[in-house]
């Protein structure tokens, strides 16, 4: 599931800053609109987008593709190995980790979020499996996990939260976070914390998830900040990984503890919060329901389940080498003929209009010739701009007022939008091009 081909808006503006960032070192202010030229930039995610970066020179897409994929792997088999280990039981290790996983695994993708489900994973391995080399270790791999971390996505701060509430949960049954194994969590955590600090924009990346949480009055419009649709693929599986969780909760024949009962529930409503966590709740709850539902002695394996390994296997080669022979990219939902037409008829480099998703494709293949109005890195954008930006794309009144504030002399949008249907009618702009993807307008 890893390997899939690249399509994420993310990831494309991502890849670019990356690139700019081995070309001309860390950008402190934005270097890719014309709405907003200078605007202080904290890139939070800058060691993925070097690794991105590095990758596609040196191996092209396919690099960036096999990053996912051995992530992906690395994913479901720790989580597979960690519920083995916690259950006794192989059959409910395989199981309980395929739900788990697909239910993640519908937020996977070339985005740095997924970097940080596998630090996310490794930390609760420490916590979770206190006899393994990571667990005996926690003040030297609690401090070098966040910190590489805290330089990859934001997600870190869960990981924190995460600590925490284990740390409360074991005081609560008496086992106080001055003494003997949380003592040592403690201190790596505090630890973790300080050298987070570590990295080109100092205290500035320790503080940027709080900064973004201050921008909820619009985040609420983004889809993956929004709770999740559970009619959707997505919240369908997070739905069914609730109520698996819930359901062990409730009827297991271990009670769960009061350590496992706080941590799982702020998560699972986390995950009912907001789209994005919903990756990470399963991570979090996997060991708990394992734990619960261990066996008295540890089952040795069977045979039959070399069977189903070799089935598996060849049909999981089947898959990777059909999605192997088509291209990297996939880019069926982007404007990549109305580009064209722009840069034939010497439209490129005018101040052009588009949507957040398809600014990030135009950095992409563009940057160095067209600035964009605007693209997701909404915690950079002022938020004048941004709510200027939903007036546009909500047709509300003052929708041509903003395109004439801003100088737009161009404008790249989505066929079937409303917009399109308002911007046809309008006596001040001129259709110059139309497919069933994108629709191109020039100020008349």
């Amino acid at each position: 599931m890893g390997f899939g081909r690249l399509s994420d808006n993310s990831y494309f503006w991502h890849l670019r800053t990356g690139q700019w960032i081995l070309d001309h070192g860390f950008p402190r202010g934005d270097v890719f609109s014309y709405t907003a030229p200078g605007t202080h930039w904290v890139l939070q995610s800058w060691l993925a987008e070097v690794l991105y970066a590095g990758l596609d020179r040196t191996m092209g897409p396919l690099g960036v593709r096999l990053l996912c994929a051995v992530t992906g792997g690395v994913v479901a088999y720790l989580a597979y190995r960690m519920v083995v280990r916690l259950a006794g039981d192989h059959v409910k290790g395989a199981f309980l980790n395929v739900p788990a996983v697909l239910a993640s695994a519908m937020l996977w993708g070339e985005r740095p979020l997924f970097l940080g489900i596998l630090a996310f994973l490794l930390i609760v391995w420490v916590v979770e499996l206190p006899e393994s080399g990571l667990g005996r270790r926690p003040l030297v791999w609690i401090p070098l996990i966040v910190a590489l971390w805290a330089n990859v996505h934001g997600t870190w701060v869960l990981g924190g939260g995460y600590l925490g509430l284990h740390l409360l949960g074991r005081w609560l049954e008496g086992a106080p976070p001055w003494r003997g194994r949380e003592l040592r969590l403690l201190q790596g955590s505090l630890i973790a914390l300080v050298l987070c600090a570590a990295n080109p924009y100092g205290i500035e990346m320790v503080t940027f998830p709080f900064h973004l949480m201050g921008m909820s009055d619009f985040l609420s419009n983004v889809a993956e900040w929004g709770s999740p649709d559970f009619r959707a693929p997505q919240g369908a599986l997070f739905a069914a990984w609730t109520a698996v969780v819930l359901g062990v909760l409730a009827l297991a024949p271990v009670r769960p503890s009061r350590r496992d009962v706080l941590v799982t529930i702020p998560f699972v409503l986390l995950g009912m919060w907001a789209l994005r966590n919903i990756a990470i709740v399963p991570v979090v709850t996997l060991p708990i329901t394992a734990r619960l539902l261990a066996r008295p002695r540890p089952d040795p394996g069977r045979r039959t389940n070399w069977v189903l390994l070799a089935a598996i296997a060849t049909a999981g080669s089947v898959w990777l080498g059909n999605l192997a022979a088509k291209p990297d990219y996939e880019l069926d939902d982007y404007p990549v003929a109305a580009m064209h037409v722009l840069r034939d008829q010497g439209l490129m480099g005018q101040r052009m209009f588009t949507s957040d998703v398809w600014g990030a494709y135009t950095l992409k293949e563009y940057s160095s010739r067209q600035k964009v109005f605007i693209d997701d890195r909404y915690d950079m954008y002022p938020k004048k701009l941004l709510f200027e930006y939903l007036d546009v794309l909500n047709v509300r009144p003052n929708w041509e007022a903003v395109l004439d504030e801003h100088g737009v002399s161009v404008i790249v949008w989505h066929t079937e939008h409303p917009l399109t249907r308002v911007l046809d009618l309008s006596p001040h702009w001129r259709r110059v091009y139309r497919d069933k993807t994108a629709t191109v307008y020039v100020r008349k």
